[in-house]
């Protein structure tokens, strides 16, 4: 995958890791990441982004869709570098996603999963219009909050 060094700099940058479950990355492990990032789309016909800041060129974040690992569905995700945050980057990768799980992917719902003390990611997710669901406790022992996003229903016209 062409972003492979650039994501490895990324998945590598704790402040960017810290709210996901697997942390930081070696390039080990980024490089076998970012090959299940690219087998997803031709598996599943959806996947994960980049996102990189126009003016620079930097990656600051990327984001998408994944099968959630634990068998709940299609789920949200998206991380982003620090220094990026508060500048629209979530929500416009965040409602981008939602779209295609919608509009593409032909999902009916999709769902995200983030730390009950990761504040600016569910203010995040909350912005997007996604419900909190319920909580439940990690195998780890961290409060998880499960956010999710229904897809709206077509709106029948009756004659009369």
């Amino acid at each position: 995958m062409a972003d492979a060094d650039r994501l490895a700099v990324l998945h590598a940058d704790h402040r960017v890791m810290q709210h996901l479950k697997h942390g930081a990355l070696n390039r080990q492990q980024s490089d076998a990441m970012v090959a299940d990032y690219a087998a997803e789309w031709s598996a599943l016909g959806f996947g994960s982004w980049t996102a990189t800041e126009l003016a620079t060129g930097r990656l600051v974040g990327y984001g998408g869709l994944r099968v959630h690992d634990r068998g709940l569905g299609i789920a949200l995700r998206a991380a982003f570098v620090p220094e990026a945050q508060g500048k629209g980057y979530g929500p416009e990768m965040g409602r981008a996603s939602i779209d295609f799980a919608f509009d593409v992917a032909g999902a009916d719902t999709v769902l995200a999963v983030t730390r009950d003390s990761n504040n600016a990611g569910r203010r995040s997710l909350e912005k997007l219009g996604m419900v909190l669901d319920k909580q439940e406790q990690s195998a780890e022992g961290v409060l998880l909050c499960i956010y999710v996003a229904r897809k709206p229903r077509a709106s029948s016209s009756r004659g009369g």
